[in-house]
């Protein structure tokens, strides 16, 4: 009988302890697999690294690392792949937990019978009411939760990798920090000639809220503006494109009451713009091929939109609550 495959855990933690050791021993529960599970910290309190701490001495596969600051999602989540070697890599947020003990064997299963995939989606339902998580939802109108879909991204509260095309295009951009971080890793995967698909089989349970409210003044707006304009310029999307994305998010703010967000967004992400060009990458990754742009084409129905249609979406508020959708951060 040969060995289970191996499966590293990544395990990003920052004060919610009571959460965070639930995600961890539901890691460790997971059956028909050889699992490893690295936790990073980003600067919690000292009782809840004394408590991590105790759970991982007790646990032979687990591994604590601890940051001094927060290195966001996107780095954090660069700093745990890193500390492992497994070929396949399955993010779970800290406030979540596998819904049975066989979901990494089934996405382990999944990825190994296709070579053409580089990540699967999880399906991500509410903790506490057993109902599809609408905040989690980020694919398009007319998909299903309950169907298996190709797509081009995933949502990052449950998903799996495959080691060798995250590492082949340098992993996440951690200068996103927060937002945004999944899409600009999924299409230089996709530039691979892989693919990623969402598969319903394979759940998890978030413990968020039903009556979960976005408080965009807070930070998310400006990471989604940031972030969104600073993609755009590293996949090269023309500058006319670029000023016209940059006043409707303007536009948008305005109108929900952000803003002075939207603005300073606006102006930072200019300068990650600048930090990316100085850097010394040459870029390839984000050029994407025409079959590349087909692909995306065919999966993302709203990007066939006219230009009178995108920009009326942009006119629309905010929502303070349920589907937090890449038609609506956008």
């Amino acid at each position: 009988m040969s060995a289970p495959t191996a499966v590293d855990v990544i395990i990003l933690s920052w004060n919610r302890v009571d959460d965070t050791l639930a995600a961890i021993e539901s890691a460790a529960s997971q059956k028909g697999i050889d699992s490893r599970i690295f936790i990073v910290d980003q600067g919690s309190e000292r009782e809840c690294l004394e408590r991590l701490d105790a759970l991982v001495a007790i646990l032979p596969n687990a591994r604590l690392k601890k940051l001094s600051a927060n290195s966001g999602v996107a780095g954090g989540r660069n700093i745990a792949t890193e500390m492992g070697e497994a070929p396949y890599v399955v993010a779970l947020d800290s406030d979540a937990v596998f819904a049975d003990e066989h979901v990494l064997e089934r996405a382990v299963a999944h990825l190994s019978q296709d070579e053409n995939l580089c990540a699967v989606g999880f399906r991500i339902k509410n903790y506490f009411t057993g109902e599809d998580d609408a905040t989690s939802w980020d694919y398009p109108a007319g998909c299903s939760p309950s169907e298996r879909f190709m797509t081009t991204r995933f949502v990052g509260a449950g998903h799996a990798l495959r080691r060798s095309s995250f590492e082949a295009v340098g992993g996440y951009d951690s200068r996103l920090f927060f937002c945004g971080e999944e899409v600009d890793l999924c299409y230089r995967m996709l530039n691979l000639g892989m693919r990623i698909q969402y598969v319903p089989e394979l759940v998890i349970l978030h413990k968020v809220s039903p009556e979960h409210r976005v408080f965009w003044e807070r930070g998310r707006f400006f990471y989604t503006v940031r972030n969104a304009l600073y993609s755009m310029y590293k996949f090269e999307v023309p500058l006319s494109r670029r000023v016209l994305g940059g006043i409707a998010f303007l536009v948008k703010g305005s109108r929900n009451g952000v803003f002075l967000p939207a603005l300073r967004a606006v102006v930072e992400s200019r300068r990650l713009s600048r930090e990316y060009r100085n850097s010394s990458g040459d870029g390839s990754a984000y050029r994407l091929t025409p079959a590349t742009w087909s692909y995306i084409f065919q999966c993302e129905s709203s990007r066939n939109d006219t230009w009178m249609r995108k920009i009326l979406r942009q006119m629309s508020l905010l929502p303070r609550q349920g589907n937090l959708s890449a038609r609506q951060r956008t």
